[in-house]
């Protein structure tokens, strides 16, 4: 519990099987509930075999994962969290329909909540941006989640007669609003009234910061593009999607 809590692994690995353990363990402990420690202890109680307590933790997290995206209710996800502990000493956990991998069906589930209005639910929409972003950049970056604001790229509420209104004309294309690929990072909560301003405007002055950088992988996606349209958004977000599928291996 206190290598859990540490967020790191005493045993024997090589530096980058190490590495990863103690990611997933950072991973984890950002979650909204706490009910994956008992399966996380037993894992790391059962064995000193790193490359076994790595596999069993990258299905525990994409677990949890799922869980936190479908917004499962407490009761079934303690349940399913006995099923997966009765795996773990029985060493069946992650074998072909073990308790710790997905079904087909739950694949299809997780991945459809992710291709949906993410945004609507706070805490799923921090959690899978900051995986997001992980897994664009190269790994190292550091996140102090309390400083840390989502931001919508086409604005929730457009102005009249803005390009925004020009380029998503109606409800239809805005219904990209609180997808994936219209969201992005930001390191500080920005004047609220800067949000309505036009794309080039508001990548220049909003989405950047006094170096005219940003911290984050996802939003220096966003300042690359030069419009900001439905068959941009298109493209983002099946780029946004494929990288969850890989990274959850769905």
């Amino acid at each position: 519990f206190d290598q859990i809590r540490r967020c790191s692994w005493d045993g024997e690995s090589d530096k980058e099987t190490q590495a990863r353990i103690e990611s997933l363990l950072e991973w984890l402990n950002r979650l909204d509930n706490v009910d994956w420690v008992p399966p996380a202890i037993r894992i790391m109680q059962l064995t000193s075999d790193a490359a076994r307590v790595l596999k069993h933790l990258e299905s525990l997290e994409r677990l949890a994962a799922f869980l936190l995206v479908l917004r499962v209710n407490v009761n079934d996800r303690i349940s399913r969290y006995a099923s997966v502990l009765d795996g773990i000493e029985k060493g069946t956990a992650v074998d072909a329909n073990g308790p710790l991998l997905l079904t087909a069906e739950e694949q299809k589930q997780f991945v459809a909540a992710l291709d949906g209005d993410v945004y609507l639910e706070p805490k799923v929409r921090v959690y899978v941006l900051l995986r997001l972003d992980g897994a664009l950049g190269d790994g190292s970056a550091q996140y102090d989640v309390s400083t840390i604001t989502v931001e919508h790229v086409l604005p929730q509420k457009p102005r009249d007669e803005s390009k925004w209104l020009e380029d998503f004309p109606t409800l239809t294309e805005r219904a990209w609003t609180h997808r994936l690929g219209n969201l992005l990072l930001l390191p500080r909560r920005k004047n609220s009234e800067a949000s309505n301003w036009d794309f080039d405007e508001k990548k220049r002055r909003y989405f950047t910061s006094k170096k005219g950088a940003s911290t984050f992988a996802l939003t220096s996606q966003v300042l690359k593009e030069t419009s900001w349209t439905p068959d941009v958004l298109t493209r983002r977000q099946a780029e946004s999607i494929g990288t969850l599928k890989k990274l959850w291996s769905l």
